[in-house]
């Protein structure tokens, strides 16, 4: 397995990429730490202002000029069960410029987020002792929000498709797929060859979630990405790998029976020292996949 390392990672916050030279600068950083290959991060603003041809030209050879790959580009929109056909439309444009982009880029998966049941209103608790609700309107029918979001995104698989691109679904809590079981039935019911998940460690574990069951629930074809990031599965979800409970020794001997084949993305936010914990967090992957530790 390759080791990546998300370029978005790099910045306090996700939302200040891309922004100057800020990719030139972090692939640089990327390949320097000992990184095998880079993720990175788009969204509707950044199609719009920052991803031309010529940039997207000069980031994938500064990438190989560093020895890095081109694992995946992220398209960050959860707008998919909207069910506003103007919304549709737009969403549906932006992820077909999302796929030029990956093309341009040399990433081979867009991965995505799955939204919340639409028209949710989920209360933001200031500590966990707070109670947690959804707030879900009147009315509301997951049959249908289920339907058009399988619908939209078999049609973003279609887009992908045409330009050999893969789709990988990043399934966070509380949004409309976030358990094992639902990711199954999402794959069931798009129907598409290029659809898969993109396993998120962190995720899983925040909902009390084995995490070597999803994997064999998924099988090896179906898991299209692992994001190695950890989480102590009560308040913090966001550390680097090997600093909450996570097994990643674990995972991998998991993701190896299952035949995964595919990479590891070190993901690392919100942090002011992103050298320090990306780099902790890559010699913890290596020494898991090593079973050393």
């Amino acid at each position: 397995m390759k080791i990546g390392s998300v370029a978005w990672g790099w910045t306090p916050t996700p939302e200040d990429l891309p922004q100057g030279d800020s990719l030139e600068r972090i692939t640089s950083e990327v390949a320097s730490a000992g990184f095998d290959l880079i993720d990175y991060l788009s969204t509707y603003e950044s199609l719009d202002l920052f991803y031309t041809p010529e940039r997207c030209r000069l980031i994938r050879d500064q990438a190989a000029r560093t020895g890095l790959l081109v694992g995946g580009l992220v398209f960050q929109s959860d707008l998919w069960n909207n069910p506003d056909p103007a919304v549709q439309e737009k969403q549906l444009a932006y992820f077909a410029r999302c796929v030029q982009t990956a093309v341009d880029l040399g990433a081979g998966t867009i991965s995505c987020i799955i939204p919340g049941p639409y028209g949710a209103k989920p209360n933001r608790r200031r500590s966990p002792s707070e109670k947690m609700a959804s707030n879900l309107p009147a009315g509301y029918s997951w049959q249908r929000d289920w339907a058009l979001f399988v619908g939209m995104l078999s049609q973003a698989c279609d887009l992908a498709a045409a330009n050999h691109l893969r789709v990988a679904m990043e399934c966070f809590p509380e949004s409309l797929c976030s358990t094992p079981h639902a990711m199954c039935k999402l794959l069931d019911d798009v129907r598409r060859p290029n659809l898969g998940i993109q396993l998120d460690t962190a995720h899983l574990m925040n909902q009390r979630i084995d995490i070597e069951t999803a994997i064999f629930m998924l099988g090896g074809e179906r898991i299209y990405n692992v994001h190695a990031k950890d989480s102590d599965g009560m308040t913090r979800d966001n550390l680097p790998a090997g600093s909450g409970l996570v097994d990643y020794t674990a995972v991998f001997r998991a993701l190896r029976y299952v035949g995964y084949a595919g990479n590891v993305s070190v993901e690392v936010e919100f942090t002011d020292n992103p050298r320090r914990y990306m780099t902790q967090a890559l010699e913890h992957v290596r020494l898991c996949l090593a079973e050393r530790y």
